[in-house]
C-alpha cells in the first residue's frame, strides 16, 4: 500500500477499471525530474477533455524524501489537476517492487564519486495502463512520444 499527496493509502484497487498514464521522478532531482514532470503536465492538459477516462499517477522514486506533504507542494508548484493527477511515495519497501516489477522500470541509488552521496537513478518513460491494469506502452518524453500518449490514450479511454 502507497501513501498519496494527501497522506491517504492508496493501492491498486483505487486503480482498478481506470486508464491511466504513469511516470516516475523525485522532487529533489535537479534534472530530468522537472522536464519528466512538465511533459506530464503537457499530457494532463492534451487530454483534459477526457476527464476522468485519463488518470495520471507520478510514483516518487526517493520515498524517503518525498513525504506527502512535499509531494503536496511539488504538485501545487506545476498546477496539477488534483482530481485526475495523484502523487505516490510509501516505505521503500512498498514503492520499488511496484516501479521495478509492476512497471518493469529501473530505480535505484548509485555512490557518486563524493563519498556519502548517492545519485537516484530511475527510468525515464511514462506508462501507459489500461483499465484491467496491464501495460499497454512504454513511452519518450519527447513530441512524439507524448503525441503518441496521447493517441493511445484516448483509444483506451474510449473503450
Amino acid at each position: 500500500m502507497l501513501t498519496n499527496q494527501q497522506g491517504q493509502a492508496f493501492g491498486a484497487a483505487n486503480l482498478r477499471g481506470k486508464t491511466y498514464v504513469a511516470n516516475f521522478v523525485f522532487t529533489s532531482c535537479p534534472s530530468v525530474c522537472p522536464r519528466l514532470t512538465k511533459r506530464m503536465v503537457e499530457v494532463q492538459e492534451r487530454t483534459r477533455d477526457l476527464g476522468d477516462a485519463l488518470h495520471l499517477v507520478t510514483f516518487s522514486v526517493d520515498p524517503e524524501t518525498d513525504t506527502p506533504e512535499v509531494l503536496r507542494a511539488y504538485a501545487q508548484k506545476y498546477a496539477v489537476d488534483t482530481s485526475r493527477w495523484v502523487f505516490l511515495t510509501g516505505q521503500l519497501g512498498d514503492v520499488e517492487p511496484v516501479v521495478v516489477k509492476g512497471f518493469k522500470m529501473m530505480m535505484g541509488k548509485k555512490m557518486e564519486t563524493t563519498p556519502g552521496m548517492f545519485e537516484i537513478v530511475h527510468g525515464e518513460r511514462f506508462v501507459l495502463v489500461d483499465g484491467k491494469g496491464f501495460v499497454r506502452g512504454f513511452y519518450e518524453a519527447t513530441n512524439e512520444g507524448i503525441e503518441a500518449i496521447e493517441r493511445d490514450a484516448r483509444s483506451l479511454a474510449s473503450n
